[in-house]
């Protein structure tokens, strides 16, 4: 997963790799010893868990510009391969546009998982339609203003892509988000095989690009290898419920945007 020019580091027990809240400039892989993730909060700092080798920290800030969602600390002496900013970027440029834009999405479940803040979304409509042929997006359909693309609790079947008009996202009879142009919704339940979160509405006549799961499949398939096992990883961990350290999730998570 990683290449051996890759510069690594010795870091000594109880060493702060990095706080919560600040901004990103690098990560790391863990190839010996273990770190404790742990999280600030209104009473005060708790441990979400343990990770050890082969384990990635600090990688969702540099790929979304947003801040450090968690404190990382060197739980032992600890190995770790150590990734700048301009290396990730490096990597996320390979991606093609759709499997970028995914990788961001799943990283924005997770920071709304914890409640943390988040950056603002870069909207991802023209790259993924005019990308390579393996993910550009071939079905485009128009939906009448009340149309439902699917319920809360069914079973996700499909993604969207829009690309004109604007779609409610709904849970529970509450309307928590309106999408636009540019946004692609569905994708974390086709991903994770969950039920939907939320539902959805178009809000006036919308255009949408229909995203199969295979599609996102292929994208997938072409990311370098680290960002396809985050992915992977990231899917995982919204697929059972549990946060990175292990411990269960607090709150549910919507259908469609938005580790330490």
């Amino acid at each position: 997963m990683t290449d051996a020019t890759l510069p690594r580091r010795r870091i000594s027990a109880g060493t702060v790799l990095m706080r919560q809240g600040d901004r990103g400039d690098r990560a790391w892989l863990v190839e010996d010893g273990t770190l404790d993730i742990l999280l600030e909060g209104p009473e005060g700092q708790r441990c979400l868990g343990t990770v050890g080798a082969n384990a990635v920290v600090g990688e969702m800030a540099l790929i979304d510009d947003g801040v450090r969602s968690a404190t990382v600390r060197a739980a032992s002496d600890v190995t770790a391969v150590e990734l700048s900013r301009e290396t990730f970027r490096t990597l996320l440029c390979k991606c093609p546009p759709l499997a970028a834009y995914l990788l961001e999405s799943l990283i924005a479940a997770i920071r709304r998982t914890y409640g943390l803040p988040q950056p603002e979304r870069r909207e991802g409509g023209a790259g993924i339609r005019s990308s390579a042929s393996h993910t550009t997006v071939m079905d485009r359909r128009m939906f009448r203003v009340g149309h439902a693309f699917f319920q809360q609790g069914d079973e996700g079947t499909a993604a969207y892509l829009i690309q004109s008009g604007a779609v409610g996202i709904r849970r529970d009879g509450t309307q928590i988000a309106v999408l636009g142009p540019g946004r692609i919704f569905g994708e974390l339940a086709l991903l994770t095989s969950r039920p939907r979160a939320a539902s959805a509405v178009a809000l006036e006549a919308t255009v949408c690009e229909v995203i199969r799961k295979d599609q996102f499949v292929k994208a997938v398939g072409t990311m370098p290898p680290i960002l396809r096992s985050l992915t992977r990883i990231y899917i995982d961990q919204l697929a059972s419920g549990r946060t990175p350290g292990g411990q269960p999730q607090e709150g549910p998570l919507a259908d469609g945007r938005n580790a330490p």
